[in-house]
């Protein structure tokens, strides 16, 4: 006989199929009754995966099906935040929940302690999930060899390739020239400058930026949106935001013969390689070429990564082109849509607070002088940025690069803040609700740039754990996180200097920013500047 609950749970389930499965996959299949297999197979899949294990029982749990319709719906992080999971926070002491992911419940971390030992510590791999997966669309584009999922000494030997380029590669030349020709093209498309859609542009910027700096290669994104080179990686990009194929890979695995505008997704990725592949190559037959005339600082981070290759003694300590090619993969996830969109906020907030954006404003020119000229900063320059880096730091705690890191997972059982963690759990490190957590911020949700002045509330919290950590913490805190942050001050900078801004006339942003909807990258939504020159 089945219980109440289970009947509770069953009819939810099929209200969960009829209002999201099968409409996304009739949409998707050309004939009814392979929509209606997919959806039957998925009832059985979901209907397992509903219930929280046994063993984590005793952790504080989202309610399931709230969490998963919001997850799949346009709803941003900052709704889902506010409204599911800080209210199961406030009955967890350490600031330790559960949540559904693609493979079950996880734990995420949101708070200061347990955070710090999460990321510290060596008792938390990172989880091998994507290896499992090759047939996702996110695994195919970043690889299962990456710096960023692999452990142990395999891990080590990329990190060892990647540490010296991201050292001595830190192009703020090429910031400047770049941000030069962005900011000339506002007024040359649309509405000009009285209405400019900061995230298009920014998006166009970072991946010229990340195309030319990681690989010298030009997408030629700022002057021709809508090329081949640039469809193929936004078409890409787009098909990785789709939550149904991040929360449910078997329609990959099992169905995607029965989804054709996924198989054509699918497809591009082999165009996707041969640019990478091709690259790598006339890289590698033009470096003997490149030897002493060009600046470290200025060179592409293949390049450098290529040259400590070489250097390298021994032939196991040496990346094969497979390998160099998901990493250089990452290094694009990670440097494109990620700096666009805290660039894109960190316009937002100087154009909600104008006194803010005038304080910002004072301090570029005090350090580059004042003036109608092009003036690209150095890194001496940036470093002097203090006030500026503060309004960098309050955007990323706001709207941190991604909503949290890659899974990890526990070899052995283990005890996190209090709280015993059995072995072989994934444990996620929640950055957007750790940062939004009022127990751990004051006003979480109110822009302040001096939390990060000397003796302000961030340099207070020090000894309770780790409360900020946009680019993780620890050995595996983000490889390119200097480089993102010189980029970020360079771009900020040059538009403090050249123009004053507010939000366009009748935005959608005017009474606090809307968040797009998904997982992962977190990205404002229709978000227009009106641009003023002050020259």
């Amino acid at each position: 006989m089945i219980s109440n609950d289970a009947n509770k749970q069953l009819q939810r389930l099929a209200s969960f199929y009829t209002t999201y499965v099968l409409p996304y996959v009739k949409r998707r299949s050309p004939q009814t009754f392979i929509a209606a297999a997919i959806a039957a197979f998925f009832s059985y899949q979901v209907y397992n995966f509903v219930q929280v294990p046994r063993k984590l029982r005793h952790i504080p749990a989202v309610p399931f099906w709230a969490y998963m319709k919001s997850a799949l719906s346009e709803e941003g992080i900052d709704l889902r935040t506010r409204n599911i999971i800080l209210p199961v926070l406030e009955n967890s002491p350490n600031g330790m929940y559960l949540r559904p992911n693609r493979f079950g419940w996880c734990v995420g971390v949101a708070g200061p302690s347990a955070m710090k030992t999460l990321l510290l510590r060596k008792d938390f791999e990172k989880h091998r999930g994507i290896a499992l997966q090759p047939e996702a669309l996110f695994s195919k584009f970043l690889g299962t060899q990456n710096i960023v999922t692999l452990n142990g000494s395999v891990w080590k030997k990329h990190r060892m390739i990647a540490n010296p380029a991201f050292h001595r590669s830190m192009p703020v030349k090429l910031f400047g020239r770049l941000c030069e020709k962005m900011m000339t093209q506002f007024e040359k498309e649309g509405d000009g400058i009285d209405s400019v859609d900061i995230p298009m542009f920014l998006q166009r910027f970072t991946l010229d930026v990340i195309g030319l700096a990681a690989f010298g290669y030009d997408f030629e994104a700022l002057g021709d949106p809508k090329n081949a080179k640039v469809d193929t990686y936004n078409t890409i990009m787009d098909g990785l935001r789709n939550p149904i194929y991040f929360f449910f890979p078997i329609l990959e695995k099992r169905f995607l013969w029965a989804l054709p505008k996924r198989r054509a997704v699918h497809n591009r990725m082999e165009d996707m390689n041969q640019i990478f592949y091709s690259i790598i190559e006339n890289k590698r037959q033009t470096l003997e070429n490149m030897k002493g005339l060009a600046e470290d600082a200025e060179k592409d981070l293949l390049t450098l990564m290529l040259e400590a290759n070489a250097d390298s003694k021994e032939a196991g300590d040496r990346l094969s082109d497979s390998e160099l090619r998901d990493d250089l993969a990452i290094f694009f996830l990670a440097g494109h849509d990620t700096t666009s969109n805290a660039l894109s906020f960190a316009l937002y907030h100087l154009a909600a607070n104008p006194q803010i954006q005038e304080k910002a404003r004072k301090e570029v020119i005090d350090i580059l002088g004042d003036g109608d000229d092009v003036v690209y900063p150095t890194a001496s320059q940036c470093s002097d940025m203090k006030y500026v880096y503060m309004v960098m730091k309050e955007t990323l705690r706001l709207e941190p690069p991604a909503q949290n890191t890659t899974l990890r997972e526990n070899k052995e059982d283990f005890e996190l803040a209090g709280t015993f963690i059995p072995k072989g759990t994934s444990v996620s490190a929640d950055i957007y609700v750790m940062h939004h957590n009022p127990s751990v911020w004051k006003d979480p949700e109110v822009f302040i740039p001096e939390r990060f002045a000397p003796d302000g509330e961030s340099e207070s919290k020090a000894g309770s754990g780790l409360s900020w950590v946009p680019f993780g913490n620890g050995a595996r805190q983000c490889i390119g996180m200097n480089f993102s942050l010189a980029e970020q001050k360079v771009l900020l900078s040059m538009m403090l200097r050249k123009f004053t801004w507010t939000l366009a006339d009748n935005s959608i942003n005017k009474d606090g920013i809307v968040l797009g909807g998904g997982t992962g990258i977190i990205s404002p939504k229709d978000l227009h500047l009106k641009l003023t020159k002050r020259f």
